[in-house]
């Protein structure tokens, strides 16, 4: 209250002193009473914080963190539905570790560029559909329990040398197979069957 016009000021400065129901307990000027955060206040107040409040409609807001007690990280904290909006600019994110979290995430985009020197990722199931897949690596291993492929039309592999090998049993079958060696082609085995 100001003692010279008897008004009471349209903000003042509280502690928060923890959460209550939807909103905060906050201690001002001894007094204890609740505040609502103000949908403008995006960082969610914490016990302890030195906050803005004002008042409206006969409710006390909190308008902004002003200042924290300790090392609690800044939370911040949207209510309901959201969205980050640079339509005619760059958005950037830019941090040590980027944590990202949620329960389904979709990624929308005209053109996707990844750079990392390390990737790894732990996929329950992959579904993946494209028009074109290029690939070009240095090396490229595999470890698979079971490996089907199907192609419809053409399958080609050229390489300047090429090493199949099974512990079981290998068959190849097709309606014209052709087997061409410029040098040499050998047969070895206990036993051949022609014809």
């Amino acid at each position: 209250m100001n003692a010279m016009t008897g008004f009471a000021p349209l903000t003042d400065s509280a502690r928060v002193v923890a959460p209550q129901g939807g909103g905060f307990a906050i201690l001002r000027h001894g007094h204890e009473e609740a505040a609502q955060r103000a949908f403008s206040c995006l960082v969610e107040p914490a016990p302890g914080d030195l906050v803005l409040v004002g008042r409206a409609e006969g409710e006390t807001f909190i308008l902004a963190v002003l200042a924290r007690q300790g090392d609690a990280p800044m939370r911040v904290a949207l209510p309901g539905d959201a969205t980050i909006a640079a339509p005619d600019g760059r958005l950037t994110l830019d941090a040590g570790t980027l944590d990202l979290r949620a329960g389904a995430t979709e990624v929308t985009t005209r053109v996707l560029d990844v750079t990392a020197a390390r990737t790894d990722a732990s996929l329950g199931r992959v579904s993946l559909l494209a028009e074109t897949i290029e690939a070009l690596a240095q090396r490229i291993l595999g470890r698979f329990r079971r490996s089907i492929r199907i192609v419809e039309d053409s399958d080609q592999v050229r390489a300047r040398d090429i090493d199949h090998r099974a512990s079981g049993h290998m068959h190849l079958r097709g309606d014209a197979v052709t087997v061409q060696g410029s040098a040499l082609v050998k047969l070895r085995a206990d036993q051949i069957h022609l014809g």
